[in-house]
């Protein structure tokens, strides 16, 4: 067969073999330059016992048997010599020709990128294991086949995306509003951007690179500007907590805090939801996303599942989950440090007002807010999830898991030094006058420069797609103040900022009612940038603290009613599957109560800020 021949059947091998059709196409051409086509004579042997596993063969044409003695005996068919792949040193078995045959032989070097895909490595699995039993191997396509299915959604979505920006050019370039060309050209840009947002087109950082790289291509801004959010406070604030909660994930230090809160408190139902209320908590203020605390608390139902009764589980399951997930989400607005949007709207205020609200001191501002929230939800969850059942977990499955840990390991106590030196800089800011961005970002060079923190987990732990919007999102804020576009917004919204000074209780419900109709099409983090990016400048314009405004539209945003509106449940459903029985209807009923509850919260919370001088 010539050189030519043989590379045309190497590649169709490739792609008529269903084992290799869930690899990238980039590493079937690097193989295909490393694997080769054999020919073998009858009573030729390929493997022999003992020897090195280091190639994988396929037959593609003639007949081979396993020769030894004290194995099955049989036909061979499709890989063989499997024993290379799956990490072991020798074959296990004789193969030999039967007849004239034809083999692709693969060398191990030239394979071991292919192991890391699912699809490949179980195939393999299944002929070994075939091969072990006896039976002739036949092989299962385990590839997902993509789907290149466009849904009526995208179609209607990015038709929007170009019809959009197109009319807001046109109805502003011809209109008597007297905006600068910059102003309308920036507005356009927005429109895609929200267009995007809506009907999900992208991953939501997508847009926002979209928007300040669009900026700078059309001479509206300098890159400086656009993109000073990549060199903000914010931004190595945030990139500072994310490695110090990868640590703190990795270490086990969240599962060792869980255990010990077990042990602490009775073995009852109500001390099970509290610590797993707790948990969530404490995440909080460290882990600056809902999703990476829900991806730490999840396991922990299964855990404290596993030993429980089936009508205990049935029955306060639900609860327990309920108590996981309004854990790592309900207090979210609380804390500046515990979400992404959080430090959009922290840098979305003017200067002097983001110096005053850092971290504790937004605390306090909030904490009225929070304490009255927390009470109505502890009686929501009592009253809707109400039942007899008793749930009781011998504290010694606790104890003896703790001693399966063992003492704390260095990466655990390096947690929590990180923790103490944050919330030390936090509480004494004022005293040593360093900027508590600083302060986290020497945490993370500690963590990176001992090896808690390595250059994988840096990589792979670390949400660089939060890190980018985030960025984003501060130079598109920057963009609208430069070019006067939120001038010209606060103008068009007067009306509802007349409310915001005249009647702060009449304004609430508004932008309540506002923010429900928004969420229905908007994920969070967009209906949070769109509201704040319009009623921020107005509040400044009417003389209200722009940190209450803020405020406002995170602690009202940060609701769902549906599934789809929250990723972060969607997430959380999927990693409980299983666990407990999914009990929509009265999710659906702690939602509502908790929006009502945030109401009572706010209008609560107004004496306290009067009396702190913000309204």
């Amino acid at each position: 067969m010539s050189d030519s021949a043989q590379l045309q059947a190497l590649g169709d091998f490739l792609k008529a073999t269903p084992a290799f059709a869930g690899c990238d196409k980039e590493d079937l051409a690097r193989l295909l330059a490393n694997i080769s086509i054999e020919k073998l004579a009858a009573g030729e042997r390929l493997c022999h016992t003992g020897d090195t596993a280091d190639k994988l063969y396929y037959l593609l044409e003639g007949e081979l048997e396993t020769t030894n003695k004290d194995q099955v005996k049989g036909p061979i068919s499709g890989f063989f010599g499997e024993e290379s792949a799956l990490g072991m040193r020798s074959y296990i078995y004789d193969i030999e020709v039967v007849d004239c045959a034809e083999v692709v032989v693969l060398p191990l070097e030239t394979i071991k990128t292919l192991v890391r895909y699912s699809s490949f490595k179980q195939s393999l699995l299944d002929s070994f294991h075939a091969r072990l039993a006896g039976q002739t191997h036949v092989e299962v396509d385990l590839s997902k086949q993509p789907e290149v299915e466009i849904g009526y959604r995208l179609l209607i979505g990015w038709l929007f995306a170009l019809i959009t920006p197109v009319m807001i050019y046109m109805g502003l370039q011809y209109s008597d509003e007297g905006l600068h060309q910059d102003a309308i050209y920036f507005a356009s840009i927005l429109g895609i951007c929200s267009i995007m947002w809506i009907f999900r087109l992208l991953p939501d950082y997508v847009p926002g690179l979209f928007a300040v790289l669009s900026a700078v291509l059309l001479g509206i801004t300098s890159s400086e500007s656009a993109f000073s959010g990549f060199s903000s406070n914010s931004f190595f604030m945030a990139l500072s907590i994310l490695g110090l909660s990868a640590v703190i994930r990795s270490s086990g230090l969240s599962y060792r805090m869980l255990l010990h809160l077990l042990l602490i408190g009775p073995a009852s139902k109500i001390w099970y939801n509290l610590s797993f209320f707790s948990v969530g908590a404490l995440l909080t203020p460290v882990v600056p996303t809902v999703n990476g605390r829900v991806t730490i608390v999840a396991p922990f139902l299964k855990d404290l599942l596993s030993g429980a009764s089936k009508e205990a589980r049935e029955q306060e399951g639900p609860r327990l989950k309920a108590s996981l997930l309004f854990g790592a989400s309900l207090l979210s607005p609380i804390f500046v440090s515990s979400k992404s949007v959080n430090f959009i709207v922290l840098g979305m205020l003017p200067q002097q007002v983001q110096q005053y609200f850092q971290w504790l001191d937004w605390l306090i501002a909030a904490v009225v807010c929070g304490l009255v929230l927390l009470l109505l939800y502890v009686i929501a969850l009592c009253w809707i999830y109400r039942n007899n059942q008793n749930l009781t977990i011998p504290k010694s499955i606790s104890d003896q898991q703790l001693k399966t840990l063992g003492p704390l390991n260095p990466a655990e106590w390096s947690s929590i030094l990180g923790l103490i030196v944050l919330i030390a800089s936090l509480l004494f800011a004022n005293t040593h006058r360093i900027e508590v961005a600083w302060v986290a970002l020497a945490i993370l060079f500690y963590l990176m420069m001992f090896g808690f923190l390595n250059p994988n987990q840096f990589r792979q732990k670390i949400d660089w797609s939060f890190l980018v919007f985030l960025g984003s999102l501060i130079g598109m804020v920057d963009i609208i103040h430069q070019v006067e576009l939120d001038v010209w917004l606060t103008g068009k919204i007067y009306w509802l900022a007349a409310y915001m000074q005249e009647s702060l209780a009449l304004f609430v419900v508004m932008l309540a009612l506002i923010v429900s109709l928004v969420r229905l099409v908007l994920p969070i983090n967009a209906t949070v940038v769109i509201l704040a990016t319009l009623l921020i400048p107005a509040s400044i314009e009417v003389g209200v603290n722009p940190w209450v405004i803020g405020f406002l539209v995170l602690f009202l945003s940060e609701s769902f009613f549906w599934p789809f509106q929250a990723s972060y449940y969607m997430q959380f459903l999927s990693l409980t599957t299983g666990v407990v029985s999914n009990d929509e209807a009265k999710l659906m009923k702690m939602n509502i109560a908790i929006y009502l509850f945030k109401l009572i919260a706010v209008y609560a919370s107004i004496p306290y800020w009067q009396s702190m001088g913000l309204i």
